[in-house]
């Protein structure tokens, strides 16, 4: 029989599921999932599903190449900066992350960071896109540089907002830190965890859908 102990132990997936027509950022192309074939149409043997999106739908990871024209793609990027002992920080400022929250945290070089903010109060990927999502903040996102972290996660679509978006990637992106963004963290507890994020590996792209899955440590 399995002891408590072990449940609390086991993996929980914090990627979003893609489904036709989900929430995107407001200048992409619209979420189309369709069947390309099926099963009886026209003899067919097999379900076939046709996928018509950007690389940055639901979860998925930001590569350099997202904002640095010479930056590495997603198939560049070491698998070591997202696997690994990882952070899950909850942030109660409604508006941004800050410094102020973040520094209690004991973090190391080589560590990696999610953030679990308002924007998990309710699930978004079903939600019409909102403005007022909780971000990260310029001087946090230097902060968190500075820190040496390798990978950086969010609960929104973006890591920054209208006003400092390009900004805070290329700080981080500058540094070669991975962005995660799309997570869903809204059962999750603050604390350590062990996370796997494994990105769709596509040549030459700025991004990729990715499957992030964490546990306690």
């Amino acid at each position: 029989m399995e002891n408590s102990s072990n449940k609390d132990k086991k993996w929980i997936d914090v990627s979003a599921t893609i489904f036709d027509g989900m929430v995107r950022w407001p200048t992409d192309p619209a979420v189309h999932i369709y069947k390309a074939d099926e099963i009886g149409k026209n003899g067919s043997e097999a379900n076939v599903t046709g996928l018509s999106t950007t690389a940055h739908v639901g979860t998925h990871i930001d590569a350099p190449l997202h904002f640095y024209k010479d930056g590495k793609d997603v198939a560049s990027i070491s698998l070591d900066k997202m696997i690994g002992k990882t952070h899950v920080v909850h942030i109660l400022d409604k508006e941004k992350i800050t410094i102020a929250e973040i520094e209690p945290v004991n973090i190391a070089a080589g560590d990696k960071i999610l953030f679990r903010t308002a924007n998990s109060e309710q699930d978004w990927s079903h939600e019409p896109f909102k403005d007022d999502y909780v971000y990260l903040s310029t001087e946090a996102a230097k902060y968190l540089v500075e820190k040496g972290v390798s990978c950086i996660g969010i609960d929104y679509l973006s890591l920054g907002n209208k006003e400092n978006d390009p900004e805070v990637h290329r700080t981080v992106l500058g540094a070669e830190v991975v962005i995660i963004e799309g997570l869903m963290l809204n059962n999750i507890e603050p604390g350590e965890y062990e996370m796997i994020c494994l990105p769709i590996k596509i040549k030459d792209s700025d991004g990729a859908p990715s499957r992030v899955i964490i546990r306690r440590l």
